[in-house]
């Protein structure tokens, strides 16, 4: 399953439309995929209305992050669990300047933690958290000991473009919201070309 999803709703950030996702992932052989939008939850009610056509099975949560920086994701195991997400995130959206830390300040019922690996390596997790493994992280896993808790590891692979245009135009919008020129925008606030969607057996 794919635990990182955008859309365009992820402002100034991801490209792809929320009935395009859905197609992409028809198109790929995934039944199931985690909507997790950068601090929005806004495409959650059009992907849950359009994701029967499609036959696939959408959960809902948040990316959160600081700028481009991802600090951890949620994903809702109930409506419960979406409502203390969108509560949770409208703390940090009704205070502008307010950083989001790196580990949630308390348990939120009903609800997932996914952490970068890079982030989250050092924690001691607790029973509905986990650590997100990239394709980047898996040389240093063999050497960690999280190579002996598997079960608390789940592939962490993004999806924000379609192809390589989508990228690009990702860039543009980097750009854009750090106010600056194109060939200044710093590697640290894009994601990465390979953010894209690869048939499920891959």
């Amino acid at each position: 399953m794919y635990l990182n999803c955008h859309t365009y709703y992820s402002l100034r950030y991801g490209t792809i439309k929320p009935e395009q996702l859905l197609a992409i992932a028809s198109e790929n052989g995934v039944k199931t995929l985690a909507l997790t939008d950068i601090n929005s939850t806004s495409a959650c009610l059009d992907l849950m209305r359009l994701s029967k056509k499609y036959k696939v099975k959408p959960v809902l949560g948040v990316d959160f992050r600081n700028s481009a920086e991802q600090q951890f994701i949620l994903i809702a195991k109930s409506n419960k669990g979406f409502q203390n997400i969108n509560a949770y995130l409208s703390t940090f959206l009704h205070q502008p300047d307010s950083l989001i830390p790196e580990r949630p300040e308390s348990v939120l019922e009903d609800c997932y933690v996914i952490y970068p690996y890079q982030k989250g390596k050092d924690f001691k997790l607790r029973t509905n958290e986990f650590l997100g493994i990239k394709p980047e992280d898996l040389n240093q896993l063999k050497f960690s000991k999280w190579n002996l808790h598997r079960d608390q590891l789940v592939v962490l692979k993004t999806v924000s473009f379609q192809n390589k245009k989508g990228f690009n135009t990702h860039r543009l919008l980097r750009a854009i919201d750090n106010n600056t020129l194109l060939s200044k925008l710093p590697k640290s606030e894009e994601g990465k070309p390979n953010d894209t969607m690869i048939p499920y057996e891959e």
